[in-house]
């Protein structure tokens, strides 16, 4: 004796013979589909992943032009303390001639510790704290080694009234140039 329900809609079924209930699937389709799920899920975290590689988000700091600041605003810095320093770019901006400045890296040549700002105590020159090379504190010209040449030099160019350094361009050099630095005009 087969039994017989009344549906949410009215209509009379079958308890053994749910459409549901008739329709199989193998383990071997649904492992299949789980398969085709995983390698589509793979191949579209793949393509995200390129298109976020291929368009970098880093539009700012070193590698690129950094703003560091008003003509005005440099030849004061300069006059008064004798040096501007930069975070975002990584430089020094020194007074290298009257008038002119030249933009430093301010890592050391020997083995690339972080050099410090020119030091008063120290004629005004500059000090790797990792293996004692001397700087120049107005140009970055090598004074003692073990370092064997100056800071490498960065372009600096005046648009609009301000200082930009191009970070992208590190420039080495075997001693200090009058066409290194650019007059701050």
């Amino acid at each position: 004796m087969q039994q017989s329900s009344v549906g949410a809609s009215g209509s009379a079924y079958n308890r053994e013979h749910l459409p549901v209930l008739e329709q199989r699937t193998s383990r071997r389709k649904v492992t299949r589909m789980g398969l085709f799920a995983a390698l589509g899920l793979g191949s579209l975290l793949s393509a995200v992943g390129t298109v976020k590689m291929l368009y970098p988000t880093k539009v700012v700091g070193f590698g690129t032009r950094v703003p560091a600041g008003s003509i005005a605003d440099i030849r004061q810095q300069l006059s008064t303390q004798k040096y501007v320093v930069n975070q975002e770019g990584r430089f020094l901006i020194l007074p290298a001639e009257a008038n002119k400045a030249i933009a430093v890296y301010w890592k050391c040549v020997h083995l690339g510790c972080t050099v410090p700002t020119p030091n008063a105590s120290l004629g005004g020159n500059m000090i790797c704290p990792c293996h004692g090379s001397q700087y120049k504190g107005t140009d970055g010209d090598l004074i003692q080694g073990p370092a064997t040449r100056p800071l490498d030099w960065m372009p600096i160019t005046i648009e609009g009234g301000n200082v930009v350094v191009d970070t992208g361009i590190v420039n080495t050099r075997t001693a200090y140039e009058s066409n290194q630095s650019t007059a701050l005009m």
